[in-house]
């Protein structure tokens, strides 16, 4: 790897405001998403499913009142004293965990005789818990089904590759934020710091560049033949008023380079200059 040397003639792309904004909003992305896993995985489908089974003990209550035939106001709070919640098996996973899961059931209930005697068992069991949700801050409505252990489980694997995309975006932006594409009059040199003489270039694929802003350039290092990449998306950018690094940067190495270029011709096929001079020499020697 060579160290870059600046001189004043040297074209510099540093890393552009756009690359920036873009990796600051999947860094945004991501780390609201790791969140919000995070949070469902360890509270907040916890709460749901401790919200669902509550509610299910206002609804079985509305149902044991109306099956005892409206009980008198004593016996209907002894019945309810001795009633418990009813949690599954696997509760300690899928609800919160400070939950007393022999829980029994809320007092309003008890003290609900009254509304359950004026207007039904299961319409004044859906009045109480109305009432009981609005103190706890719980909407009425519950989930049709309560969140196993998996669907939970699933919540902290998603914020573990949420927090990976996170970290491997942040290393990527601090690498490239260190980085930067320059040329003078004996070289390219890539954002990974290697000096690309321009006589070592052997190809240039451009076929991107007007496209993407991506050209390739194919170099002889030794015996081996190796590839850069020109991003001009990333290091330099575009804007007229900022006098256009990259189209500058790319003008300066092609006014230097001495290979084979690879380009679209109009119908979308590849054509490289070599390829283009052929074809002008045939059709000189055809009008002959």
């Amino acid at each position: 790897m060579s160290e870059k040397i600046t001189s004043p003639n040297m074209l510099v792309c540093k890393p552009t405001s756009w690359f920036l904004w873009r990796a600051l909003a999947m860094l945004t992305m991501f780390s609201v998403f790791s969140i919000l896993f995070f949070k469902d995985g360890m509270w907040g489908y916890r709460e749901k499913n401790l919200h669902y089974y509550v509610h299910d003990a206002f609804v079985q209550a509305g149902k044991d009142f109306q099956k005892m035939n409206m009980p008198n106001e004593l016996d209907w709070k002894n019945y309810v004293s001795a009633k418990k919640v009813k949690f599954p098996n696997d509760a300690a996973a899928i609800l919160p965990l400070a939950t007393q899961f022999d829980m029994p059931w809320p007092e309003e209930i008890a003290e609900g005789y009254g509304v359950l005697s004026d207007i039904g068992g299961q319409t004044g069991a859906a009045k109480l818990w109305e009432d009981y949700s609005g103190v706890r801050k719980w909407s009425s409505e519950t989930e049709d089904k309560p969140f196993k252990k998996g669907k939970i489980k699933e919540q902290f694997v998603a914020f573990g590759v949420t927090g990976l995309l996170f970290a491997v975006t942040l290393f990527f932006l601090i690498r490239t934020m260190n980085r930067s594409i320059s040329a003078d009059e004996e070289a390219l040199y890539s954002q990974d710091g290697i000096k690309i003489a321009y006589t070592d270039m052997v190809r240039f694929d451009i076929r991107k560049w007007d496209s993407k802003g991506i050209a390739l350039i194919y170099y002889k290092q030794g015996d081996e033949e190796k590839k850069a990449k020109i991003d001009g998306m990333v290091y330099g950018q575009f804007k007229e008023e900022d006098g256009a690094p990259a189209e500058k940067l790319f003008a300066h190495v092609m006014n230097r380079f001495k290979g084979e270029v690879i380009e679209y011709t109009s119908d979308g096929d590849e054509q490289t200059s070599d390829d283009f001079v052929a074809g002008i020499s045939d059709d000189n020697k055809d009008s002959d």
